[in-house]
């Protein structure tokens, strides 16, 4: 069996020890697996069909690709010819974009903060303090928790991207919930706790440690699970009068913190998981 392990080359330096668990871990499966970067790919069409270059060149196509890079287009041409992409085009096209995400997920009649969509040049009244945020953001970057309309202003120009989520904010700042599920199955979840940033990710330095959902909770993500087709993402999140509230959806999601605090094998289990898929 043939796979692609796709990751774009910033990303693939930061993660070389994770890209060598992959390798590890397909080897043992006996699946010949290869990476690619997504700046040597050019994908089109040609001959009236869908094409991906590597470096100039046709590569023999693989029995499934992992994508570990925010290219929503590049996963559908990879489905359109005829290659299973976990995480599927369905999550990498809606949970990528925190609008698409907030409008899915509300047909579960989740808790969410109440959000705005809005753009750059966005002037009109909102609920502070506020959370401002890019649509299309990761890992706490460019994330401003506003109290004013003056650093309302001020975030929407530090912003780089165009469109924008405003959020009102949750009461316990600093704390949220990630929730590791691989298909329709729940993993583990972890708490992360800041005591200097209200943001709690553990990439900016939240602390981490393993969280036990009551029933109510794992209801809440079973009813998130239902609304797609999940490869491995993780489900984030915060805290709102000491009951969690729904934040983002993570498709390129890191694994750190269950490497640090668990004995869990997330690339094992997510092969596994792929494999049962494929046959």
């Amino acid at each position: 069996m043939r796979a692609w392990l796709i990751y774009d080359k910033f990303e693939a330096v930061r993660n070389r020890h994770y890209i060598q668990m992959y390798f590890d871990e397909c080897s043992r499966r006996s699946i010949d697996l290869s990476l690619l970067l997504v700046e040597d790919m050019i994908i089109g069409v040609k001959n009236d069909r869908c094409i991906v270059l590597y470096k100039g060149s046709e590569l023999q196509r693989p029995d499934f690709a992992i994508c570990r890079a925010i290219k929503p287009l590049l996963t559908k041409q990879l489905e359109l010819m005829g290659i299973p992409v976990f995480n599927n085009y369905q999550v990498a096209s809606i949970c990528n974009d925190k609008r698409k995400t907030y409008q899915y997920v509300s047909q579960a009649n989740v808790p969410v903060m109440d959000t705005i969509f809005a753009h750059k040049g966005f002037s009109g009244e909102i609920r502070y303090p506020a959370v401002v945020k890019p649509a299309f953001g990761k890992g706490g970057r460019d994330v401003y928790l506003v109290r004013d309309p003056r650093e309302l202003k001020d975030a929407l120009d530090r912003i780089p991207d165009p469109e924008i989520v405003i959020q009102r904010a949750a009461s316990d700042l600093g704390r949220d919930l990630r929730v590791y599920v691989i298909g329709r199955r729940i993993i583990a979840a972890m708490l992360r706790v800041s005591e200097t940033d209200f943001r709690s990710n553990f990439c900016l330095g939240g602390r981490a440690c393993i969280y036990d959902l009551d029933d109510d909770e794992r209801r809440m993500v079973e009813d998130i699970i239902s609304l797609f087709d999940f490869g491995l993402v993780g489900i984030d999140f915060i805290f709102h009068k000491g009951k969690p509230v729904f934040n983002e959806i993570e498709d390129v999601v890191g694994s750190r913190m269950l490497f640090a605090h668990t004995d869990i094998n997330i690339v094992s289990e997510y092969l596994d998981f792929i494999l049962g898929k494929m046959h």
